[in-house]
């Protein structure tokens, strides 16, 4: 561990108590927020539909909030114990948003986080149809291409209203294709057991009790696809202003560089910040992908300090200028030149 890049940080961070982790502030957090988006859900019962309706942004927001907590579990961020982390997971992940953890850990922990904003590494950039450089555009067909030149600015932010249920999609098919991509001894692990089991009684829960109570199944259906919709958009405003506009690269020999200078920090008050789960810390959470959100207000000032004094370019910019800036680059990636860091 003496020659990590990362040693003295790790060591500095440890000496002053900030990799600890907090199981009882990351279940506390998720209760309330059960709590929170419980009544939400209540209220929309007993309110005409008119006022359902404008009450959703909100409701969608809490509700991307609380999904937002497995990532935490996926990330054995939120407990010391790998059963709290994988009882948190399971909980907020398949359970209540219908998102698979181990298709969430293979796409993000493993392939997003290893070569963020890498050129046919990193999946969060190769989202059909999509294009984040011109090396997407320049592989893309003729329709694709006149879509990423004159659309993709227009319709990214309608397209994200898909986003929550696409990843279902993605999620589902994971788990079907699973126990045929692994050895026989793998093929159904407990995991994959756990995944497909909250997964049937998210649907059962979100879609068969409520109509089973009473309530007619095109409000029960419309709700469902309504607020998954929202939680779709902020999950994408949430996750874009963390990476877009960074460098794309075709690759890196500085993997520890390449997760600060693909990423930025994005600034905001105490109650915005509560809403990201520690996605605004975004350079620290690549460096520390396990450290506890709770704790990366104080971890910032010493990841800024190390990567000034490695010349790693450290971005920090405020939630509206880094969506804005975000925006642009969207409207434009079609012809962004990857870039490769070099020692």
């Amino acid at each position: 561990m003496s020659e990590h890049p990362l040693a003295a940080l790790r060591n500095h961070l440890q000496e002053l108590g900030l990799l600890k982790k907090s199981a009882l502030r990351s279940w506390t957090k998720v209760a309330l927020l059960f709590a929170i988006v419980a009544t939400l859900y209540l209220t929309h019962l007993l309110l005409p539909l008119g006022w359902s309706i404008a009450l959703l942004p909100l409701t969608g927001l809490f509700t991307t909030t609380l999904a937002m907590t497995g990532h935490e579990g996926v990330h054995s961020s939120a407990c010391n114990s790998r059963f709290g982390n994988v009882s948190l997971a399971a909980i907020v992940f398949p359970l209540f948003s219908g998102l698979s953890m181990e298709h969430w850990r293979d796409k993000h922990n493993v392939k997003h986080h290893a070569h963020p904003n890498v050129i046919d590494k990193d999946p969060d950039i190769q989202v059909w149809p999509l294009a984040f450089s011109v090396v997407d555009y320049e592989n893309s067909s003729r329709v694709r291409k006149f879509f990423q030149k004159n659309l993709q600015g227009w319709l990214f932010w309608p397209l994200t209203l898909f986003a929550g249920h696409t990843m279902r999609l993605e999620s589902i098919q994971f788990l079907a294709k699973h126990p045929f991509k692994v050895s026989k001894k793998k093929r159904f692990n407990r995991l994959w057991v756990l995944d497909c089991t909250m997964l049937v009684f998210h649907y059962f829960l979100w879609l068969v009790v409520p109509i089973l109570a009473g309530i007619s199944w095109y409000m029960v259906l419309g709700f469902y696809l309504a607020l998954w919709s929202f939680v779709g958009l902020f999950l994408s405003m949430i996750f874009i202003v963390g990476h877009a506009a960074r460098p794309i690269m075709y690759d890196s020999n500085e993997n520890w560089r390449l997760q600060v200078e693909t990423s930025r920090r994005i600034k905001m008050s105490r109650i915005s910040s509560f809403f990201f789960v520690g996605l605004d810390y975004q350079i620290e959470h690549h460096l520390l992908p396990s450290a506890s959100h709770f704790s990366l207000p104080k971890i910032a000032p010493h990841v800024k300090k190390y990567a000034e004094e490695n010349g790693w370019i450290y971005e920090e910019i405020g939630f509206w200028k880094a969506l804005w800036v975000s925006t642009v680059f969207i409207n434009k990636a079609w012809k962004y030149e990857p870039k490769i860091i070099q020692c």
